[in-house]
């Protein structure tokens, strides 16, 4: 029997090594910046705003996180998301908070290692920079 901790890692490998690679960096943006937008404005403004952002043109990386955290957390759909969690009990509402912030732990370590994006260290375009440099060295 696995734990509910190894169950979410293999879950979002899976959902994370099938990220397009051109998809990467705006995905990794948006799983770094999850957890602390969760704690600072609560996971209902986050979703919002992910939301609004996943109906722009720029935001395909937000529609794939949202997208995956659903599948994630069983018996959240994509397209009442907003309504589904305005309409929780308190109870449930800091449950799945304390889950979307449990479980954004795995993405930002797989986003590290599978897609190999790290936006950290001055931004995913100066880490693939420095990439290059290294690669042209040679």
């Amino acid at each position: 029997m696995q734990t509910r901790q190894q169950q979410d890692a293999r879950k979002i490998y899976c959902q994370v090594s099938k990220v397009d690679k051109n998809l990467a960096t705006q995905y990794a943006r948006a799983v770094y910046r999850f957890p602390l937008l969760v704690r600072i404005n609560g996971l209902q403004q986050t979703l919002g705003f992910y939301m609004g952002k996943a109906a722009s043109d720029s935001g395909e990386g937000e529609e794939c996180f949202l997208k995956h955290l659903c599948e994630l957390l069983r018996g959240v759909d994509y397209s009442g998301l907003d309504h589904k969690v305005s309409g929780m009990e308190l109870e449930e509402y800091l449950y799945c908070s304390r889950r979307c912030l449990e479980v954004s732990i795995w993405y930002r370590r797989f986003v590290e290692s599978v897609l190999k994006v790290d936006i950290t260290s001055g931004g995913a375009e100066a880490s693939q920079g420095v990439k290059q440099e290294e690669a042209g060295d040679d």
